[in-house]
C-alpha cells in the first residue's frame, strides 16, 4: 500500500527544491517600511470595506423586513453605511504614491483610517436599521433617519479629511 504524500511533505520538498533561488543575498539597502506601509494600508481598506459591509447587512435586514412596498421607500437610509468602504478606497489610492517616499505616514495614515471607518459603518447600520424600522411603524420619520444616520458618517469624513492633512 502506498502512502500519498501529505501536504508539510510536499511544502518541505517544494522548499529544498527551491533553495538555490531562495538563498540569494538581499539587497544592502533594503527597507522593510514601504512593504509594512502596504500592508497598513491593504488592512486598512479591507477594514473599511469590512465596515461598510457590516453596516450593509443590518440596514438591510431592517429594510427588507419591511416589505416589497416600503423598499424603495428606504432605500437611501439603507445605502448610508456603503461610503466608509468607499472612503477607504480613496485613502488607498491617494496614497500609492507615498510608499516609497514616507512609509511611516503611510501606515500611520492607515491605522487612524482602518479603524474609524471600520466601527463607523458598523454603527451606522444599527442607527440606520432603527432608523428604518421607525419608518415602517408609520412615525414619517424619514428625514430622522437620513439625519441620525449622518451622525456616525461625519466621523467618517473626519478621517478621510485627517488623511490628508498629515503630512
Amino acid at each position: 500500500m502506498k502512502k500519498k504524500l501529505t501536504i508539510p511533505a510536499m511544502f518541505l520538498l517544494a522548499m529544498i527544491a527551491a533553495a538555490p533561488a531562495l538563498a540569494q543575498e538581499a539587497p544592502a539597502t533594503f527597507s522593510w517600511a514601504p512593504l509594512l506601509a502596504k500592508m497598513a494600508m491593504g488592512l486598512s481598506l479591507s477594514l473599511a470595506l469590512t465596515g461598510s459591509a457590516i453596516g450593509l447587512v443590518i440596514s438591510f435586514q431592517a429594510l427588507l423586513a419591511g416589505g416589497e412596498e416600503n423598499f424603495y421607500k428606504n432605500i437611501a437610509v439603507a445605502l448610508m453605511p456603503s461610503t466608509q468602504g468607499i472612503y477607504g478606497m480613496v485613502i488607498f489610492f491617494t496614497n500609492l504614491n507615498g510608499f516609497a517616499t514616507d512609509p511611516y505616514t503611510v501606515a500611520g495614515k492607515a491605522a487612524i483610517a482602518s479603524v474609524i471607518l471600520l466601527v463607523s459603518a458598523w454603527y451606522q447600520g444599527i442607527v440606520c436599521a432603527a432608523g428604518i424600522k421607525s419608518i415602517q411603524e408609520g412615525k414619517n420619520t424619514l428625514g430622522n433617519a437620513l439625519v441620525a444616520g449622518a451622525m456616525p458618517e461625519t466621523y467618517a469624513v473626519f478621517a478621510l479629511v485627517m488623511t490628508f492633512i498629515l503630512k
